[in-house]
């Protein structure tokens, strides 16, 4: 399970994961403007090493992750402009249910009028929705969506273990 998973970036604030052409992130507290500088970094270099230079992108937004302020947004937007070419898929899992998801889906909203309208951002409530979304962009053998699913998992669980401030 998760052969080919690089760990780019952990903290107790968020966790970014490389892993067959699928670019991962879970936010678990707030978003800073030092992590996006990092997650456009990471995500330009690892969408260069892909065949054709595009990679797909799950954001989940965990139920402790408070939205982002205006200036972070405005940086989420720029991040996500400037990789759009990059991009197959934007999928963003906004977890916490009523009020919460559609708070995060309200950012999402802000961020994708932002962005190329070449990159609509899908919204989705579950990791296993998500990934049958990305499953057709990874490559043959990787184990699919289900594979996918695991690997998600298995980052969540990384991260879980990283420093608990809550």
């Amino acid at each position: 399970m998760a052969e080919g998973m690089i760990t780019r970036s952990l903290d107790a604030d968020h966790a970014v994961v490389t892993w067959d052409r699928v670019l991962i992130q879970v936010w678990r507290l707030g978003i800073t403007p030092d992590a996006i500088t990092d997650l456009e970094r990471v995500a330009r270099s690892y969408a260069s090493e892909q065949p054709g230079g595009k990679i797909s992108s799950i954001s989940i937004i965990e139920r402790t992750s408070p939205p982002p302020p205006e200036h972070v947004r405005k940086d989420l937007s720029r991040f996500y402009k400037n990789l759009a070419p990059q991009l197959h898929e934007a999928i963003i899992v906004a977890e916490g249910g009523g009020f919460r998801a559609a708070l995060v889906r309200g950012v999402g909203v802000a961020l994708s009028s932002l962005a190329p309208k070449s990159l609509p951002f899908k919204f989705v409530d579950t990791i296993r929705s998500a990934s049958i979304t990305i499953g057709p962009h990874l490559s043959p053998g990787s184990g699919g969506a289900s594979e996918l699913e695991a690997v998600v998992e298995r980052v969540r669980t990384m991260a879980a273990g990283v420093g608990e401030k809550y």
